[in-house]
């Protein structure tokens, strides 16, 4: 592992910031850090080094936080910002935000309830996908609504020699036309195909190296609209679910139960996540997400 991940240990403990693990292969948590503050290079450092290592970082207490304050903290880490189609469903004045979940205001929904209902890697259908992720919980149901994390670095390591070998070099076409239909039942024909003309289908690695740690990890894409190639269809179905099914196995996964304020920051480089449903009859739920963009192709 790259020196300056394990540095970022030492500089929490001078600093004072406790840290938590939040599962065996997966998961951290920093207390004590205010991202309503002014920068601080070497926090953003630590923080940094902690979701690289560990694929996900969790900072809670940020209730506080609010959006532009919430933007800010994000830029400190890339700048090309996903900005998503459906703006109806994005912060009035921060369209870099989406909201995700069943909230409503005057009666009207401003959310997206059913996003992220299956095992995914945010932005996977790009030619640069997603760098990290950032969700800030808003408002949570007292029960359900958890989101779950895989680390693909994890899974791939715990690999069979054999299957690593068998996988070497294959490659993974992955569909947005196909995955919208699915995120958005309520889209119109028109919002599908204008869709599918704006996002093409694109080719990357199952297998990628992380660019920063410089271990290898499985990048599946998601279970929805990616298909692995240079094999018979079928097989190819099948050797995906054995990948998925090894990947999401309890000892890689970390599950997150919400509280208000919380502060989700994941790598999308070598990770899967997926959100679980709650009883939207009772409960209304609003995360507020943003994507950050690689400057990078997956290799």
């Amino acid at each position: 592992m790259a020196s300056g991940l394990v540095q970022w240990r030492a500089a929490a403990a001078r600093r004072g910031i406790a840290v938590r693990e939040l599962a065996p292969n997966i998961g951290v948590e920093l207390g004590g850090i205010d991202l309503a503050a002014p920068e601080d290079p070497e926090i953003t450092a630590i923080i940094r080094g902690a979701v690289v290592e560990r694929t996900l970082l969790l900072l809670r207490g940020q209730q506080h936080l609010a959006p532009a304050g919430y933007l800010a903290f994000a830029r400190r880490f890339g700048r090309d910002m996903d900005l998503h189609s459906r703006r109806d469903l994005c912060l009035r004045d921060h369209h870099e935000i989406f909201v995700v979940g069943n909230a409503t205001e005057d009666g009207k929904p401003i959310g997206a309830p059913k996003v992220g209902l299956n095992w995914h890697t945010d932005h996977y259908h790009l030619e640069h996908a997603a760098l990290f992720t950032f969700l800030h919980a808003v408002l949570i149901p007292p029960v359900a609504g958890e989101t779950r994390y895989a680390n693909g670095i994890a899974a791939y390591e715990a690999l069979p020699e054999a299957m690593r070998a068998r996988i070497a070099g294959l490659r993974v076409r992955h569909s947005r036309a196909r995955l919208y239909r699915e995120l958005f039942p309520d889209a119109t024909e028109e919002q599908c195909q204008a869709e599918a003309a704006r996002f093409p289908d694109v080719v990357h690695p199952l297998v990628r190296t992380h660019p920063e740690s410089g271990r290898r990890g499985l990048y599946l894409g998601g279970e929805w609209g990616s298909q692995i190639l240079g094999l018979p269809e079928e097989e190819g179905r099948v050797l995906f679910a054995d990948l998925l099914a090894h990947m999401i196995r309890p000892e890689f996964v970390y599950e997150h139960g919400w509280q208000p304020g919380d502060v989700l920051m994941s790598d999308n480089r070598c990770s899967l996540h997926r959100a679980t449903e709650w009883d939207e009859t009772l409960y209304q739920r609003r995360l507020h997400r943003i994507i950050l963009l690689d400057d990078r192709r997956p290799e």
